[in-house]
């Protein structure tokens, strides 16, 4: 593996009205980040969180927050949640029409950046643009489709996981490769072996009684599965 392992709880899966303390708990278990599903009805069927999450959850934590804008037109609001205290901001590629010029004025705000794609979208975007693989700092494999309770794990996944590395490779880069969605116990085994390090998990963590024990089990699934 060439980057170290990283758990990003997913905040979309924690209790809404507990959100504070339970940010609060997945920073003490070992999140490296916390990950809000930034929806907005348009891109995806489901609303989720709005700007103002942020700072209320960025005085509850230490950790990064990252804003993973699963919205059409995430050009709009980049400078919006730079100020609003975004560590990172995530965009899907399919919604950015000039992908180059998106990385670069979110990287240009001095914060990192990052590139989601779906399941059934590929890499040309970022064959023809190998720049940007210089300029993000995350790679994320959407196992499920943004919006949408109860999909299957895609079994384009981990194809898709062992291409990013060798684009990576290739590229002489160090972003990380992370999956979101139906990361758990029977996934997270082949997902780290196909070479992905950044395991975004939610119902995993906060679906349960111990949030803390739950990131452990996962940390422990996670590092027993990693091929020396």
């Amino acid at each position: 593996m060439k980057q170290p392992l990283k758990i990003s709880p997913s905040l979309l899966s924690a209790d809404f009205g507990n959100l504070a303390e339970e940010a609060r708990l997945a920073e003490k278990g070992g999140g490296h980040d916390l990950h809000l599903d930034i929806m907005d009805g348009h891109y995806c069927h489901n609303f989720s969180f709005g700007i103002d999450v942020i700072p209320a959850i960025k005085k509850s934590v230490k950790i990064p927050v990252v804003a993973h804008l699963e919205i059409d037109n995430p050009d709009v609001f980049i400078e919006d949640f730079f100020h609003a205290g975004s560590d990172m901001i995530v965009v899907q590629e399919d919604t950015c029409p000039h992908l180059p010029i998106t990385i670069r004025n979110i990287t240009g705000l001095g914060i990192k950046a990052g590139i989601g794609i779906n399941p059934d979208r590929g890499f040309e975007k970022l064959e023809a643009n190998p720049e940007i693989l210089d300029r993000i700092d995350l790679l994320i494999i959407m196992a499920v489709y943004p919006g949408f309770g109860g999909q299957p794990f895609s079994p384009v996944t981990l194809p898709k996981i062992k291409t990013a590395c060798r684009l990576r490779d290739q590229a002489g880069a160090n972003f990380d490769i992370g999956v979101d969605g139906s990361v758990g116990k029977h996934t997270i085994p082949g997902i780290v072996r196909s070479g992905a390090n950044y395991l975004i998990a939610g119902s995993s963590i906060f679906n349960g009684y111990d949030i803390i024990k739950n990131i452990s089990a996962i940390k422990e699934t996670a590092a027993g599965s990693i091929v020396i």
